[in-house]
């Protein structure tokens, strides 16, 4: 009898946020999995990203990875303002927030419709968290956006149920 945590796919960047007593000090993107890039400047012109966690009980050190994007109606009105500018248009959302959190240019970037969903953590020190679920619960309450769509529940007809709700909201 397992507990699922069904969450939907996000197109976008993976990224890991660093704190070290509450204060943002390193944001990198997941690269090859091992070594990735320095987007810190980039990160903190996100308005959702705190730079400095007052809630009690945070960890002395917390790694948090999420998904950086650019939902489909900020990307639509993103082009509409290229068009009108003369500029060109982008491809597509998903290239657009990549290529955004990895400009050299922090103001570029703080320019751009950029969101983040918080979903996983790294490394916790300080905070005793046992399930997904529980750090699902505490990143709203420091100050983190998760997605609305996540559902938790147990056995295969959840997760068939999941999938299938979540398929007809594309």
């Amino acid at each position: 009898d397992i507990e699922y945590v069904g969450e939907p796919k996000l197109d976008g960047l993976a990224v890991e946020i660093v704190y070290h007593k509450g204060k943002f000090v390193y944001g990198s993107t997941r690269g090859d999995g091992v070594i990735g890039e320095d987007v810190t400047s980039n990160l903190k012109t996100i308005k959702a990203i705190p730079l400095s966690i007052k809630a009690e009980k945070f960890p002395n050190i917390l790694e948090i990875r999420g998904e950086v994007f650019i939902n489909k109606d900020d990307f639509e009105q993103l082009n509409k303002e290229r068009l009108k500018e003369g500029l060109s248009v982008f491809a597509n959302a998903r290239n657009c927030a990549a290529g955004s959190l990895r400009q050299l240019n922090p103001s570029i970037t703080a320019n751009r419709p950029l969101r983040i969903f918080c979903y996983s953590p790294g490394k916790i020190e300080g905070v005793k968290i046992k399930t997904q679920k529980e750090f699902l619960d505490h990143l709203p309450k420091w100050g983190f956006p998760v997605n609305d769509n996540i559902k938790i529940g147990r056995g295969a007809s959840f997760l068939d149920g999941y999938y299938s709700e979540i398929s007809g909201k594309r």
